[in-house]
């Protein structure tokens, strides 16, 4: 088993009679789900992106650095670090219904380093270890959707999984493998 092929052990909870129990979700005094909580931080790591046929598109270093202060987010990606395409952006969401929301603006880059336009988004806690996000922005005159799947692994670990879509057609996954380096 390779560094990044930790076996880990998921919680799933079960009662008395051993039937899962759908977890709840909890929020701190602001409404703020406490998975976005345990986000915060700098996070580093690798993201790989893969088209269809399964095959390596690219693979280049990320940081991203997350502040929850109140019902106020904040955001800082960057991608391809220590290379001529080496990007920050930042996001500016707030939580409202216990949901992140960011609103529409065009200061958004794609992790191949594309500027991209008419980005807008939603994330939501399913549970206090597990959000999921969609996402929407226009790169070179297309239309890109996405869903992202975000799970804390440990309090120093997390992973992310990327579905990508342009023109509403399946066209890569990225996973990403992060460590937090800074709390």
């Amino acid at each position: 088993m390779t560094e990044t092929q930790k076996k880990i052990t998921l919680p799933f909870p079960t009662n008395a009679a051993g039937e899962l129990v759908i977890p709840t979700t909890h929020y701190n005094e602001f409404g703020v789900p406490l998975a976005f909580l345990h986000h915060c931080g700098i996070w580093e790591g690798t993201a790989k992106r893969v088209n269809t046929a399964g095959e390596l598109i690219d693979e280049h270093l990320v940081r991203v650095e997350i502040e929850v202060d109140g019902e106020q987010y904040v955001q800082t990606n960057t991608v391809r670090i220590n290379t001529p395409r080496e990007v920050t952006a930042k996001y500016f969401g707030c939580f409202r219904e216990g949901k992140l929301v960011f609103p529409l603006t065009d200061e958004v880059y794609t992790l191949g380093g594309e500027k991209a336009s008419g980005f807008s988004g939603i994330a939501w806690a399913v549970t206090d270890d597990l959000i999921v996000y969609r996402g929407s922005r226009t790169v070179n005159g297309c239309k890109t959707y996405y869903n992202e799947l975000i799970a804390v692994v440990d309090t120093n670990h997390r992973v992310r999984t990327t579905q990508v879509y342009e023109d509403g057609i399946y066209k890569l996954v990225t996973a990403i493998d992060e460590i937090k380096v800074q709390k």
